[in-house]
């Protein structure tokens, strides 16, 4: 009897050794399955819509009403098991205990996996969906956009630029002070993002949250990011400035279903754009002076009309936008490491381009010609993503 129950004590961790060896195998067919399944644009819309919706409602819900950010614990519980796990595998490779070695490892694996297949679930799916509705964007050559309405549209993002600068407060060095609270915030742009109509964009809008660790995001040159698994739009403490509309709607727009990078920019500029409140519209504004001067700038003979634009612009919005730039340029410690892993993050996601993939280059063609201010002439064949939806949004008559 006792030589019974001493085998069967024998046979028990063995078993258990099997058990989580099928359940790791389970795990890698069914995240190999999901990686197949991810290649078919249908499947990823399928996915988007329907379980990664969910998901990011449920988890949002539950979350997201509790102001510390879940991402960022889940970093540090990571990174603390991770040092902890290759300590104890140290400790059972010296004492040869081969059991608890391999009953470690299968268990990382299995917790891996898991992780992988969730997320790709949540997440990867929704960057290989169709791209963005005819509600917030199209795309347009040169021949459907003169110049005129090219400065047309200028003149009125100029306009309403200066008036918001002067319609909101800015601190002694000239940078916007915002009178709402990351919560505050974060219901104002999710009212905005009510406004769209299309069943592309989910229903439900994840609430922002601060990162507090932002000096290492910010060495990173990370200002922000959104985790599926928890439904959190996370944002870098440091961006509470100019842009930090932008950045905490980007991030939101991600929890509506829209991963691609560059699109989720665009989603961001079109509710911010197209909103009444001046602390919304401003850093906004500024963001895409370039892209509307430049829109001008291709065309023939606009030079001068080019430089009547450009000193209209309140000299204090270029001062805010070289604050801005400034705050990043002083974090030089880990940008190259943080643009490696998010450049490898979205290759995995299937964007090729990696961390150039947030933004959507226009194509034009030298036609061999000089214009009366001996400037090359170019036909435009395609804007860039960013000047597509200026230019929508003066077509739509909302710029």
């Amino acid at each position: 009897m006792k030589e019974s129950n001493t085998t069967s004590k024998r046979k028990d961790p063995q078993r258990k050794l099997i058990r989580r060896a099928i359940e790791l195998a389970v795990l890698v067919t069914l995240f190999v399955v999901l990686i197949l399944l991810r290649r078919n644009q249908q499947v990823c819309e399928f996915f988007a819509r329907t379980f990664s919706r969910a998901w990011i409602f449920l988890f949002g819900n539950l979350l997201g009403w509790i102001p510390i950010s879940f991402y960022e614990l889940f970093l540090i519980v990571a990174i603390l098991g991770a040092i902890a796990v290759v300590v104890l595998l140290i400790v059972f490779l010296a004492k040869r205990k081969w059991l608890m070695l391999v009953t470690t490892v299968l268990v990382v694996a299995i917790t891996v996996v898991s992780f992988l297949n969730i997320y790709t679930a949540t997440a990867s799916f929704s960057y290989g969906r169709d791209p963005l509705p005819d509600e917030v964007y199209s795309e347009y050559s040169g021949d459907d956009f003169s110049l005129e309405e090219a400065v047309a549209l200028a003149d009125a993002m100029i306009t309403q630029l200066n008036a918001d600068y002067d319609a909101t407060n800015h601190d002694e060095k000239g940078n916007i002070v915002y009178p709402y609270s990351i919560k505050e915030m974060s219901e104002l742009i999710a009212k905005e993002y009510a406004r769209l109509n299309s069943d592309y964009f989910s229903p439900y809008t994840p609430r922002g949250k601060y990162i507090l660790n932002k000096n290492i995001m910010s060495e990173l040159h990370i200002t922000g990011v959104f985790f599926a698994p928890f439904g959190e739009a996370n944002i870098n403490g440091y961006e509470t400035h100019l842009y930090y509309p932008h950045t905490l709607a980007h991030e939101m727009a991600h929890g509506k279903g829209v991963m691609r990078e560059y699109e989720a920019n665009l989603v961001a500029s079109y509710v911010l754009l197209t909103s009444d409140n001046p602390y919304l519209r401003y850093g906004i504004l500024a963001k895409h002076l370039w892209d509307v001067l430049n829109i001008v700038d291709s065309y023939p003979n606009s030079a001068l009309v080019y430089e009547e634009l450009y000193d209209k612009i309140d000299k204090r919005v270029w001062k805010e936008r070289a604050n801005y730039y400034k705050v990043y340029s002083d974090f030089n410690a880990l940008d190259r490491l943080g643009d490696f892993f998010n450049d490898l993050y979205l290759k995995l996601n299937k964007q090729e381009d990696g961390s150039g993939s947030y933004y959507k280059p226009g194509e034009s063609v030298d036609t061999g010609e000089k214009d009366d201010f001996e400037q090359d002439i170019v036909w435009v064949v395609n804007f860039s993503a960013n000047q597509n939806l200026l230019i929508k949004l003066y077509k739509d008559n909302l710029l």
